[in-house]
């Protein structure tokens, strides 16, 4: 463990520091060259945008969520343009997200310097976060959205008054069910987890938690409760073969062992198919998966904030883990799991380190 804190680290804050600045300042770059076209990657959700763009502007009439019908909103206003939008959610996904990572982790500049500047630094390498702001897709705004939603929480947890508590709360339900008006399973996995949050973990009960909701799952699927996931997931079995596990759920004997390898594969990104998944899996999945074990390995650690946050990840991630087999999508799905273990991890360092520090004091 002192190796791994040592080269944690190794690297000084002016470096990290500059780091943060190139990359901040290449997004924006990179930013403009795709919006001149001069720089195109294709991220496969392309009509998303248009058919959001094509609402709002009143050429089509179906709104398949809250997210459309709020851009029409603002254009009945005279207030919607697909550019400035697409502004917003850059904005969004280059300054506002990456500091509220950062105010969830409690992390200040003043005391974790160099903690501040890597949570920065995670989540300004997030590339699937920045592809998805280079047009009006609903992903930027859901995620801001969910990280308003754990802002509340955390006060709802901390309030030191009864009605302070009581009001966080009711924000933190009002805004669960906006989350549900634009992605369903997003908002009742984000309700649910209030209701769970103050269960306890220790490493063995994590354990036996874990097999013992592994058998739900198990048993849900054999009774058919999960037959609408697992029905749209055979939907992707006529996509082309590249994009796709191939998994099937119809057979209730394989349902954890394809469970587990959905999870390896879309999760963590394991199937690796283009040079742009290798990229992702560089720059996402493997920070993601070195601070997850962390959490894992300091679960004990965890308070009701960070349980809130374990738990999350675990119902969000099962619905589109078992209800998806498209790997495009799931890099899309994934940001809120990403983001749950980054605030988890940052929350769990920074208590370590304030208890080393408590301890070494009291020595002296």
């Amino acid at each position: 463990m002192r190796n791994k804190q040592q080269l944690f680290e190794r690297f000084s804050n002016s470096n990290i520091f500059l780091l943060v600045t190139a990359i901040f300042f290449s997004k924006i770059i990179a930013f403009v060259l795709m919006e001149y076209d001069i720089l195109i990657i294709n991220l496969g959700g392309g009509s998303d945008a248009n058919y959001y763009n094509s609402y709002a502007e009143g050429f089509t009439d179906t709104a398949v969520n809250i997210w459309p019908v709020l851009l029409r909103w603002l254009n009945d206003f005279g207030l919607y343009s697909r550019d400035l939008t697409t502004y917003f959610l850059f904005f969004l996904s280059l300054i506002a997200i990456p500091i509220m990572v950062v105010r969830l982790s409690g992390i200040t500049f003043k005391r974790n310097q160099k903690y501040y500047l890597y949570a920065l630094l995670v989540c300004l390498i997030h590339p699937t976060i920045f592809f998805f702001s280079t047009d009006i897709f609903r992903d930027i705004f859901m995620a801001f959205s969910f990280l308003l939603g754990c802002l509340t929480v955390k006060w709802f947890l901390n309030s030191h008054s009864v009605v302070g508590a009581v009001f966080y709360f009711l924000l933190s339900v009002a805004i669960g069910f906006f989350l549900i008006e634009i992605r369903p399973y997003l908002g009742y996995a984000y309700l649910l987890s209030l209701l769970f949050l103050k269960i306890k973990f220790t490493k063995s009960r994590a354990f036996y938690l874990g097999l013992l909701y592994l058998g739900l799952l198990f048993a849900a699927n054999y009774l058919g409760v999960l037959d609408l996931l697992t029905e749209y997931r055979s939907g992707f079995e006529e996509s082309e073969g590249g994009s796709t596990l191939g998994l099937s759920f119809s057979n209730p004997i394989l349902f954890i062992p394809n469970f587990i390898i959905s999870f390896l594969g879309q999760m963590l990104g394991l199937y690796i198919t283009n040079p742009l998944a290798l990229v992702l899996f560089v720059l996402e999945t493997v920070p993601f998966f070195f601070m997850l074990i962390y959490v894992l390995k300091n679960i004990k650690l965890a308070d009701s904030f960070v349980r809130f946050l374990i738990i999350f990840f675990v119902f969000y991630g099962s619905v589109w883990l078992i209800g998806n087999d498209n790997l495009g999508t799931a890099v899309r799905l994934r940001i809120y799991n990403y983001l749950a273990i980054y605030i988890s991890f940052f929350y769990i360092l920074r208590l370590k380190r304030s208890s080393f520090r408590k301890s070494s004091s009291s020595r002296v």
